[in-house]
């Protein structure tokens, strides 16, 4: 009975002591090969459209009026949201485009007026607003680059001034 600890004893201690040398022995082996970066992930990010300092849903339409535009972007994914990234549109084009083709187009630099394009529209043209390059604001205020590919979106034009109220309803009379 008095053998039985010890035997315990020795058997512990036997295995702690070969533990580091085992641990020695991995540490020794050659470093694995350098992995190279895996094609980036697809970065899903949320843009809304600003016109006039009010948030565009997709399915307005845009008036003569409607002129100032901003873009602000935010990051899908909820790792991201977490991290607090701020991301940034520097520059986007604004097409007009009527049955399909470019009447003319603008690029504009963080955000700015399509004034010029909306002299030009006509009822059922299309603004067509492409951002190729999204970029991260670092703390320090530095810019790189968060995700590059061609986010579209795309809004009808509708002159809303040529309408005239008829009661309670719109009526389309003395539209071009």
């Amino acid at each position: 009975m008095k053998n039985s600890p010890n035997y315990k004893l020795n058997v512990i201690v036997l295995v702690l002591s070969l533990s580091p040398v085992l641990g020695f022995s991995q540490c020794t082996k050659e470093p694995p090969e350098i992995q190279l970066p895996q094609e980036e992930k697809k970065k899903i990010i949320k843009i809304q459209c600003i016109i006039n300092g009010k948030i565009a849903p997709p399915n307005l339409a845009l008036g003569r009026k409607d002129i100032d535009l901003t873009l602000k972007t935010f990051p899908f994914y909820e790792q991201d949201r977490k991290e607090h990234k701020e991301l940034v549109v520097k520059e986007f084009d604004v097409s007009l485009l009527r049955d399909g083709k470019r009447v003319a187009n603008q690029v504009i630099f963080g955000n700015g007026s399509i004034a010029f394009l909306a002299s030009m529209a006509k009822n059922e043209d299309t603004y067509l607003i492409q951002v190729r390059e999204v970029f991260e604001k670092t703390k320090e205020g530095d810019l790189k680059p968060y995700a590059k590919g061609v986010i579209k979106l795309a809004y009808l034009f509708y002159d809303l001034d040529v309408f005239k109220p008829v009661g309670n309803a719109i009526s389309a009379v003395e539209v071009k």
